[in-house]
């Protein structure tokens, strides 16, 4: 019999990953590599989508060579990607400007002058109040400072949308990236023409919205030559990579949770319905039609562990080459080194400012003269893990049950910060066998062609969990109070952060 293979493919906010799944859901294999991101100014953050592209074909041939895999065995392929994040096309359906990712804080301005004018009507649309990580005020902002380019306009899209247009010439996207742009009336299932006149951005700039798991189109010839695939392999619409990570770690029944330890950090937990409490609490389309996510969210996690890497740790970098471990395995063991809440020293983790306040900054408050680099590299492993417990809190507000935790995301390979989180939040957590989101889009791709009868018989024969982590009770009880300074600092700093952005004139644009 032949093999049945699923291809699946993260379009993240830093790299390419690529994961090649059989059918019973065992991982033949997977691979990875970075792409560049661009800073040109304060608060800018930006990408080239050929490079997206680019590094898709040379981590798929990679993959392809390491797990000698037959390309004639896929029988679907998905792409999924980070959301909010705008490719902007041409009338040749060119990329008119580099890609504005989520991350980026330019549109402050336009942010309060939609909130100031339209947030009601907004929310009403879209269950989501305007900040500025979403689609929206990127568009706004493109409208008003870069005209030239916003007359050549023709086609909005996301990540994954872009890379599965070069795969198969079809321009679309699914229902959660749709949700994402903050331009979709989220219980009608279309486009907001309100919520486009507002902004003045013409209906027509938005691409059809199908679910994820419809196959789009064949793999067209020239794609095929070009990633090393066969003509012809059926392509799904796919989806966000919150969706997918969901899909692929199992949790798909109401009260069942998510922590996740990546780029951005966040907590999502299945519900039966939309519960929005802006500006801490989002919801968003689960890939069960009926189901949804309670979600709130940290914009920095992982990468202040990469930032304290590449800032301080430049010993451990070295060192990686000839210990055998790499940096942040280094960093794990001189963390260790340091007591639980690091002797009064406390991280914020607002390298990029907060989803509900962009003005925030990171910083470490408490420092004395008895720390040294251990304290500072378990402060930050704490300080996140209070971050996402301040998400658990906020949902928990809202009266949304919460039957367990998995925790996934690149951070959740280290033993220690799971631990961490683990006694922070006060919960028993698992780790899925495989956390990645391109696994699950894998699975979503194989529900498109039915290789599976539904979203919990893929579920069943593909998703197996490893690690039981349970929390120590006591040092739960010493993170709590912790907790309450870290919290108090936060709000005490948020007025002096405001001023700073003023004296700095951040963000003039």
């Amino acid at each position: 019999m032949k093999k049945k293979y699923m291809l699946g493919v993260d379009i993240g906010s830093g790299g390419c990953k690529v994961t090649i799944v059989d059918h019973t859901g065992k991982v033949l294999v997977a691979a990875h590599n970075e792409y560049p991101t661009d800073y040109p100014h304060p608060n800018w953050v930006q990408q080239d989508p050929e490079q997206w592209y680019q590094t898709l074909q040379r981590t798929l041939r990679e993959g392809l060579e390491k797990g000698r895999v037959d390309p004639g065995c896929f029988v679907s392929i998905a792409v999924g990607g980070a959301t909010h994040t705008l490719v902007l096309l041409g009338p040749k359906n060119e990329v008119l400007r580099p890609a504005i990712l989520w991350r980026d804080k330019r549109t402050i301005k336009q942010v309060e002058r939609l909130r100031a004018l339209h947030d009601k009507d907004i929310f009403n649309e879209t269950l989501h109040q305007v900040n500025v990580n979403w689609t929206l005020p990127y568009l706004v902002w493109i409208r008003e400072n870069e005209p030239e380019v916003w007359q050549k306009a023709r086609t909005v899209l996301m990540p994954k949308d872009y890379i599965r247009f070069r795969l198969t010439g079809e321009l679309a996207t699914d229902w959660m990236d749709a949700h994402g742009t903050l331009l979709f009336n989220v219980l009608k299932r279309k486009w907001s023409k309100i919520v486009c006149d507002i902004a003045q951005i013409p209906l027509n700039l938005l691409p059809p919205v199908f679910p994820p798991e419809k196959i789009i189109g064949p793999l067209s010839k020239a794609a095929a030559m070009e990633l090393g695939l066969i003509q012809g392999t059926p392509v799904v619409v796919g989806t966000t990579d919150q969706a997918a990570e969901a899909f692929g770690a199992g949790a798909i029944e109401s009260g069942q949770g998510i922590i996740k330890l990546a780029t951005a950090g966040n907590v999502a937990v299945v519900t039966d319905r939309p519960y929005p409490v802006p500006p801490r609490i989002y919801a968003y389309y689960h890939i069960l039609p009926k189901k949804w996510y309670t979600l709130a969210g940290t914009i920095s996690c992982a990468v202040c562990y990469r930032w304290l890497r590449d800032a301080l740790c430049i010993s451990e970098m070295r060192n990686s080459r000839s210990s055998g471990l790499n940096a942040f395995e280094l960093m794990d063991r001189l963390a260790e080194q340091s007591p639980l809440g690091c002797e009064g020293l406390i991280f914020h983790p607002h390298l990029q400012g907060a989803i509900w306040d962009p003005y925030l900054k990171a910083d470490f408050i408490g420092i004395s003269s008895r720390h040294y680099k251990s304290h500072f590299v378990r402060s930050v492993l704490e300080g996140v893990a209070f971050s996402l417990f301040n998400c658990v809190l906020q949902i928990e507000k809202q009266n949304v049950k919460i039957d367990d935790f998995r925790i996934i995301g690149g951070g959740a390979a280290s033993p220690l910060w799971r631990q961490i989180v683990c006694d922070v939040v006060g919960k028993p957590m698992i780790r899925p066998q495989i956390d990645d989101s391109s696994f699950g889009t894998a699975l979503v791709g194989g529900l498109g062609v039915g290789l599976f009868r539904s979203v919990k018989q893929a579920v069943r024969t593909c998703v197996h969990y490893t690690d039981l982590i349970r929390p120590n009770l006591v040092n739960h009880e010493k993170y709590l109070r912790l907790f309450e300074v870290y919290e108090k600092f936060d709000q005490d700093m948020k007025n002096a952060y405001r001023m700073l952005h003023q004296g700095l004139k951040e963000g003039e644009s």
